[in-house]
C-alpha cells in the first residue's frame, strides 16, 4: 500500500492572505489591523537532554521541553490606523485638546526672510501680520501660514518695514471629539491584548483561523518616517503569554485538510 507523504514541522509557520485582528486589554471589540503581507508565529523551546550510559558511552535518549514560548511577528502593515501609531511608538491612546483663544498676538523679534515660527496652537487663523506700525506683511508674498501646525515661514521683508513683526492670530477649540492624535513616543512597554488571524496557512495550504490569547506588540525593526519612493509599511512582533485559563491560544481549521 502507498504512503502518503508527511509534511515536517517546521520551525517558524508562516500564515499569508487573511484578516488580522486585536482586542485591547478590557475592550469588547475587535480592531482591524488593516492589510498585513504575512504572519510569523514562531515557537520557541528549552529542552534539557537525557543521557544513557548502558553502552559505555553517553547516548541521547530523550529531550525534556523545561520552557515553551512563542513570538508572533506582522510583517508589512500598510493600514496605518490610530492603533497602528500607538503600537508602534508604544504609546497610549490620546487625543489632542485645545482652548480657544478669539484673538492674541504673537510677537517675533528681528525677522529675516528664511526665518520659520510658530504659533503657540494648532489649526489656527492668522488675522494680520504688520511690523507694529506701517509696515503689512502679505500672505505668499511675504510669508506663508500652514494653519494644521501653525508655522509661518517668513519669504520677504516689506519695503521700509521695521525689524520686529506682531502676528495677530486666532484658535479654535479642540476637543477629544476631533480625535486628533496626541501621542507619547514610548510611553509603553508595548500594546496588550488578544490577537487573531483568519488566513490561509502558507505552509498547509488550508485557511485557519488562528487565536493568541494574550500577546503583547512592540515595534520590530525601524520604519521610515519619510520616504516618498516606497510605500511605508511598518511591522510588530508580539511575545505571546499564557493564561490560567486558555493556555497560548488555539488554532482552528476552516475546512478540512487533505494531505497530498
Amino acid at each position: 500500500m502507498a504512503t502518503l507523504p508527511v509534511r515536517p514541522l517546521t520551525r517558524m509557520q508562516r500564515m499569508m492572505g487573511g484578516i488580522a485582528l486585536f482586542r485591547p486589554e478590557g475592550s469588547n471589540k475587535w480592531i482591524k489591523i488593516g492589510p498585513v503581507d504575512s504572519v510569523e508565529f514562531t515557537p520557541n523551546l528549552t529542552t534539557v537532554d537525557v543521557y544513557t550510559n548502558e553502552f559505555g558511552d553517553r547516548r541521547l535518549l530523550r529531550k525534556i521541553t523545561t520552557t515553551k514560548e512563542g513570538t508572533v511577528v506582522l510583517n508589512g502593515i500598510s493600514a496605518w490606523t490610530e492603533w497602528l501609531y500607538q503600537a508602534l511608538f508604544m504609546s497610549k491612546p490620546k487625543y489632542l485638546t485645545q482652548a480657544a483663544v478669539p484673538s492674541d498676538t504673537l510677537i517675533v523679534e528681528d525677522v529675516v526672510a528664511g526665518d520659520i515660527v510658530e504659533l503657540p496652537g494648532k489649526k489656527g487663523t492668522v488675522i494680520a501680520v504688520t511690523d507694529g506700525a506701517t509696515g503689512v506683511y502679505v500672505e505668499d508674498t511675504h510669508y506663508t501660514f500652514h494653519s494644521a501646525t501653525g508655522v509661518i515661514e517668513f519669504l520677504a521683508i516689506p519695503a521700509g518695514a521695521t525689524a520686529d513683526v506682531e502676528i495677530e492670530y486666532s484658535l479654535p477649540a479642540i476637543t477629544e471629539a476631533d480625535k486628533l492624535i496626541d501621542l507619547s513616543i514610548l510611553e509603553t512597554s508595548g500594546t496588550r491584548g488578544e490577537f487573531r488571524y483568519i488566513g490561509h496557512c502558507a505552509d498547509v495550504g488550508e485557511d485557519m483561523d488562528m487565536r493568541l490569547s494574550d500577546v503583547e506588540f512592540q515595534p520590530n525593526g525601524a520604519y521610515s518616517a519619510g520616504d516618498t519612493a516606497n510605500n511605508n509599511v511598518g511591522s510588530l512582533s508580539g511575545a505571546v503569554y499564557t493564561s490560567a485559563t486558555k493556555g497560548y491560544g488555539s488554532l482552528q481549521g476552516l475546512e478540512t485538510i487533505v494531505n497530498a
